[in-house]
């Protein structure tokens, strides 16, 4: 991996384990305060937010990242990207209104006003941090994401000690966006000019394909939670305790995810501007160094979930939460999926191909809308799990596919192998210690927990070509 990928992802990597840390504790912290049917109401806000963020930027973030990294006429482009945004937003809180009823209903209590505040919140927060990774600051902006968890942990907890009740989630969330987008634009370097009419078409050229991939991603992240929701309000047998419980097991699979998403963040700009400089041998070179870095904390995080689900969700959020344990194994296998998308997709958008990516991204929109209706049915939570991980098995061996047809994609096989064996060993040690000894306690397993990542580290180090790449990259 070249060192500027490398310590960038690095940095981001420390900056997210801090900031998802804190956000984490915040979750633990409400869930044992308020319970998982309060959070059956945050968590569909926040679902439904996303939603109307993807009108509100259809494909605008990551265009603008795209061309800005491209190094020509980039403020020229900072003011295209914020004249069509500013246009979008315009639009769909306009569209929201009419509505304000069903979303009540939907969410479950009156926040119209502050699903409104919330959209122009993250959407002012989030094309701050995508000009800044344009830019190629892209190590900057973990400090600047680091600020919403903090926000919302101190802001959330005196809120709901003044009683304000599932509304001190949604106020403190919307104050952390707020203040991350002031840092974030404080930190912008670039001046927007006047765009024009080339400058634009150029920006939604490459955001109408970029659109469906994020489409995409919010399938995958809340389609499950909106269907559930749905469910809720038509009665047939799923409750918003459930979603609640659902939702704090799949947050807690992605803590898995923050070096594979440090890497991908880091990656796109540094491959678009090799790919601008035709360059592109380059991007084939580096993507066997990313890949194993990317699946090295998720394959242990799996087989540890798998021993442990139950014990982790009752002693981190409370009893009500073990209803999701077998949803959290399921979901910590997709998440060795997820750790190789997000560097082969971001690869593909990348060398400027978001057409392949959002081919890939509609066939796994299919299949993850269908399957959830009917797995939810039938399974509940855990047919959720089920039809977000079979989708996105299939969104990752397309984008494979497709980015193979540019360049050669090497998995680092013997590395992942011995991966897999140091984690199934690391496993059965815990196993025999559950059985023996009574996990009651947060200190029992934090203290498991890191027992076996030390374990899980110095088997790793045992085999010499990952102890020698190891070597290289702390000296």
């Amino acid at each position: 991996m070249p060192s500027n990928i490398a310590k960038s992802s690095l940095k981001i990597f420390g900056a997210r384990i801090l900031g998802s840390g804190i956000s984490f504790l915040a979750v633990i912290v409400f869930s044992r305060e308020l319970g998982a049917g309060p959070l059956g109401v945050y968590y569909p806000f926040i679902a439904l937010l996303g939603l109307l963020s993807i009108l509100a930027n259809f494909g605008l973030r990551t265009a603008t990242e795209k061309r800005i990294s491209e190094g020509d006429d980039v403020e020229v482009f900072l003011g295209s990207a914020i004249i069509l945004k500013s246009a979008l937003l315009f639009l769909v809180v306009l569209a929201v209104l009419p509505f304000r009823g069903y979303i009540n209903q939907y969410i479950g209590e009156e926040a119209v006003a502050l699903f409104i505040l919330a959209l122009l919140a993250k959407e002012m927060s989030e094309l701050s941090l995508f000009v800044l990774r344009g830019e190629l600051r892209t190590d900057e902006t973990a400090l600047v994401e680091s600020v919403y968890p903090v926000c919302w942990l101190s802001i959330g907890i005196i809120l709901y000690m003044n009683n304000f009740g599932v509304k001190s989630l949604i106020i403190a969330h919307i104050c952390g966006l707020f203040i991350m987008g002031i840092i974030g634009w404080k930190k912008v370097s670039l001046s927007p000019q006047w765009p024009d009419v080339e400058h634009i078409k150029s920006i939604l050229d490459y955001g109408k394909y970029s659109v469906i991939s994020a489409v995409g991603g919010y399938f995958y992240s809340w389609l499950d939670v909106i269907i559930l929701t749905l469910f809720v309000i038509l009665n047939f047998g799923i409750s918003r305790q459930d979603i609640g419980a659902y939702e704090n097991a799949w947050r807690l699979t992605m803590i898995t995810m923050f070096l594979s998403q440090s890497i991908a963040t880091t990656i796109f700009p540094q491959f678009s501007q090799w790919d601008s400089e035709d360059t592109i041998e380059k991007v084939e070179s580096v993507i066997p160094t990313v890949i194993f870095p990317a699946l090295l904390p998720v394959i242990p995080g799996f087989v540890g979930i798998l021993v442990l689900s139950e014990d982790i969700l009752e002693i981190l959020f409370g009893t009500e939460f073990t209803v999701a344990a077998a949803a959290l194994i399921i979901l910590a296998a997709e998440k060795i999926l997820q750790s190789v998308h997000v560097v082969l997709g971001r690869s593909l958008q990348a060398i400027n191909y978001p057409d392949l990516a959002a081919y890939a991204t509609v066939v796994s929109i299919c299949i993850n809308l269908i399957l959830n209706i009917i797995l939810i049915w039938y399974l509940g939570i855990v047919g959720a799990a089920i039809a977000t991980t079979v989708s996105f098995a299939a969104n990752t061996l397309l984008h494979m596919r497709f980015l193979s047809r540019f360049i050669d994609i090497r998995f680092p096989i013997s590395k992942i192998s011995w991966s897999v064996i140091s984690s199934i060993i690391m496993g059965v040690i815990i196993y025999q210690y559950k059985v023996s000894y009574n996990i009651s306690n947060i200190v029992h397993l934090l203290a498991i927990v890191v027992v076996g990542g030390i374990i899980y580290t110095l088997l790793l180090l045992l085999y010499t070509p990952i102890r020698i790449s190891f070597k290289k990259k702390i000296m």
